[in-house]
């Protein structure tokens, strides 16, 4: 039986969380929130120092905090990253697939080893990392499983051809992942944000053309901080998401449907 006790259902104690790609942006704040929701959070980065620097910012401000520093196109690195997961914590209960690349370009733009490198990158290399991670989550029968998504898996800009299409193979996955492994206490979801006033953004958030597209386009007439991407990933990290499985969240202020 769920407990609904207001004060507990989004506490996440003597959970462990693995955060991929949290050393800044969406994935910072994630790893952030989780912390202060009480999880032990695990700070992934493919760079040792930066992964490492992150674990101990969140450790100063009282959270309880980790480190595993690997390429996701490693598989022995991440083979060895979940052999450490398991011997330091004896649990993995929540991952959140967050990392991946974008390259903004036409098709006719992009060669074909760059196709293979951002397919690889943000879809196999998901798909990997979350078949480490169940295998660890099976072993007590518990799991959430979080990935980042993105509304460009539903809706397209010219110019942009190969993220969408990662993103929307991204939300197969959640699915997929929801049906195979929901019998064994795991569940899948997915977050597909909208428009985030992240570092990564900052040339399109400075240009005054794209000030005025979102202030017609999106209801909310402005970017997300965000920190609001936290929420979202808390409740389906959550004892409050406990029969939500195979579901693709939009978090965008109602740009993907507003016309």
């Amino acid at each position: 039986m769920i407990n609904t006790d207001k004060n507990t259902l989004f506490d996440l104690s003597n959970q462990v969380a693995l955060v991929t790609g949290s050393t800044r942006g969406l994935g910072y704040e994630i790893a952030r929130g989780l912390g202060q929701a009480g999880a032990t959070v695990i700070v992934h980065g493919r760079d040792e120092n930066s992964a490492q620097a992150t674990s101990r910012k969140l450790a100063d401000a009282g959270l309880a905090s980790a480190w595993v520093a690997f390429d996701l196109d490693d598989r022995a690195g991440c083979q060895r990253a979940f052999a450490q997961i398991w011997d330091d914590h004896q649990r993995l209960d929540i991952l959140v697939n967050n990392a991946s690349i974008r390259m903004r370009r036409p098709l006719q733009h992009i060669d074909t080893m760059e196709l293979e490198a951002i397919t690889r990158t943000n879809v196999l290399s998901t798909i990997e990392i979350s078949r480490a991670a169940v295998s660890l989550m099976k072993r007590n029968h518990y799991g959430r499983v979080i990935t980042i998504s993105s509304i460009a898996g539903q809706i397209i800009r010219f110019g942009d051809f190969i993220y969408p299409v990662t993103k929307q193979a991204l939300n197969t996955v959640t699915r997929s992942l929801a049906v195979e492994f929901g019998r064994d206490g795991i569940l899948s979801n997915a977050v597909a944000p909208g428009t985030f006033a992240t570092q990564f953004n900052q040339a399109l958030i400075e240009n005054p053309d794209n000030i005025a597209k979102m202030q017609e386009r999106n209801p909310l007439q402005r970017w997300g901080d965000p920190v609001e991407i936290v929420g979202p990933v808390l409740f389906l990290a959550s004892a409050a998401a406990s029969y939500v499985n195979g579901q693709i969240l939009a978090v965008d202020g109602g740009f993907s449907i507003s016309f």
